[in-house]
């Protein structure tokens, strides 16, 4: 059988474990010339806490009194990153100009200015660009032209993409002279913008716009001079990704979702357990290193417990029918690359009410709206390594009360060689140092579940709960004991060779609703014998 972290779960564990678990070696019994009857120790053993706390899948904590708190975190921390913000779209932007020679004599040179510009898209309107720091991407610039001088080259210049080591802007030549008088030129290259940073002036334009800046130096020939002259380029981005974005991201909503799991309430059928006043918190907490303004809007918590009434619950961190809003901290342009801290502690939570169902699990859906101003005179900052990273934490102080808090589960059994015992009797005996009464009852099945021996039919009292001390400490005073007897005979011995599993309920509770706390030096003293009656 599991063992669960809750203290009202474990004690009734171990005990129905140690009792089906040994197995008695009835051959090597009635091979012996033995008494008919025969008493013999099964357990001896004293547990304490840490002997049921090493398989939970939370947190143990103990305060300087020794009160246990147990911490259940979200199962994955929620996080998205800068890749779903802010993307930059392969484009290609193609431009034409034409331009004049002036009429010079053959052996002078000339130049002349040509100038173009394109806006440089983002994945909607709105969105800004001041400045983006390239981590990788290409730049295919194609160019045509129908210059028909003998001597001509071009020099192109993009202002707006700046070399990261050298400072200087994009530069590069072509050789436009055509001494064989081809109706058309074409000269292309492929620039690896990773070395580059991209800066937008917004001084006269509200535009991402790139400026190319062409110079035409020639010399003057017997050619004739077929002005207007053209050329065409033909601007094609693609694989572009940043370490930094500077600029207006756009306004942005991304839907998250997450689990927190509590283990301890999985084999919960009915009752409740009610923790005492202050003993539970839950905590949000959030990471954010984006440059910008974000809500997080909780449009979904619930906690679930399926076959209870009501099965689940909705969470209110602020109280019910408040909005589940938080406005994050974000790090300013003095913090790139830093993470703001926002944490939310939900004082005015109905957290202590959801848990009367005994959930197994917190589900919550959060809305990321991202630069929910809509204001795009914002200047926000994102980085590749941006994210949002949200942590939820159930703190659970172990002080509370019980009532008829009803836990089910299966284990395998497995009884043979029956034939010559006349009578098995367990006895238990248990010096209880924990406030919890137990009660039980043990059905054996067969391979398919029908039912053919029960035991502790009135959910005998297998624990009896010690007492404890007035508020605030509501500390053990002293141990109890019980000692129980359970006889097995006649037909019963051989329905238990059917059975296959046991079914086991139990029912636990602190004595009369009490509230009680858990501290980590409680203990229980365990001893379980059999009473064996052979007939020959």
């Amino acid at each position: 059988m599991n063992r669960y972290v809750l203290f009202l779960l474990f004690i009734v564990s171990f005990l129905l474990d140690s009792c089906v678990e040994k197995e008695l070696d009835f051959s090597s019994i009635k091979s012996q010339n033995w008494e008919s009857k025969w008493a013999i120790p099964l357990i001896d053993s004293r547990l304490t806490l840490e002997d049921f706390l090493n398989d939970t899948t939370g947190i143990i904590n103990t305060n300087e009194n020794g009160l246990i708190t147990l911490v259940y975190q979200s199962e994955e921390l929620i996080s998205f990153g800068a890749g779903q913000i802010t993307a930059i779209p392969d484009q290609e932007k193609l431009e034409n100009k034409n331009f004049d020679l002036p009429l010079i004599p053959p052996g002078i040179s000339g130049e002349v200015p040509v100038q173009f510009s394109f806006t440089f898209e983002l994945e909607e309107e709105g969105l800004r660009i001041d400045s983006i720091i390239s981590k990788s991407g290409y730049y295919h610039f194609k160019v045509i032209t129908n210059l028909n001088r003998d001597v001509a080259n071009a020099n192109f210049t993009v202002p707006n993409f700046v070399r990261i080591d050298n400072g200087q802007p994009l530069n590069f030549p072509f050789d436009f002279s055509n001494p064989e008088g081809l109706e058309l030129l074409e000269r292309d290259t492929l620039i690896d913008l990773s070395n580059y940073i991209l800066v937008f002036d917004h001084a006269f334009s509200d535009t991402n716009e790139v400026v190319i800046n062409c110079i035409v130096y020639f010399e003057g020939d017997e050619n004739p001079v077929n002005n207007p002259y053209f050329i065409t380029i033909d601007n094609a981005f693609t694989d572009l990704d940043f370490y930094r974005f500077y600029g207006y991201a756009g306004h942005r909503s991304i839907s998250m979702d997450d689990t927190i799991s509590l283990s301890l309430f999985n084999i919960n059928d009915a009752g409740s357990f009610s923790f005492g006043e202050g003993s539970v918190k839950l905590t949000i907490d959030v990471l954010n290193s984006f440059g910008l303004p974000v809500l997080l809007d909780i449009t979904t918590f619930r906690a679930y417990h399926g076959g209870s009434e009501p099965d689940s619950v909705d969470v209110w961190i602020f109280g019910q029918g408040s909005p589940s809003v938080i406005e994050l901290n974000s790090p300013n342009i003095n913090q790139v690359g830093e993470y703001a801290f926002t944490e939310v502690i939900t004082e005015n939570s109905n957290i202590n009410e959801v848990l009367d169902i005994s959930p197994n699990k917190m589900y919550v859906e959060i809305l990321g709206d991202l630069n929910y101003d809509e204001n795009p005179d914002n200047t926000n900052f994102v980085l590749d390594t941006s994210a949002i990273k949200i942590d939820l934490s159930l703190e659970l102080e172990l002080f509370g009360s019980a009532e008829n808090f009803k836990i089910a589960d299966t284990v395998d059994f497995n009884m043979n060689n029956l034939d010559e015992i006349e009578s098995l009797v367990f006895v238990v005996s248990v010096n209880n140092g924990f406030p919890i009464n137990a009660e039980v009852q043990l059905e054996f099945v067969d391979s398919v579940y029908n039912v053919v021996q029960t035991l502790l039919q009135n959910n005998e009292m297998l624990m009896l709960a010690a007492p404890v001390s007035s508020a605030p400490d509501y500390k053990v005073i002293f141990p109890t004991n019980k000692v129980t007897e359970i006889e097995i005979i006649g037909e019963e011995l051989k329905n238990l060779q059917m059975a296959r599993k046991i079914l086991i309920t139990a029912i636990l509770s602190t004595t009369s609703g009490q509230v009680v706390k858990i501290y980590d030096d409680y203990d229980i003293t365990l001893q379980l014998g059999a009473k064996i009656g052979l007939s020959f």
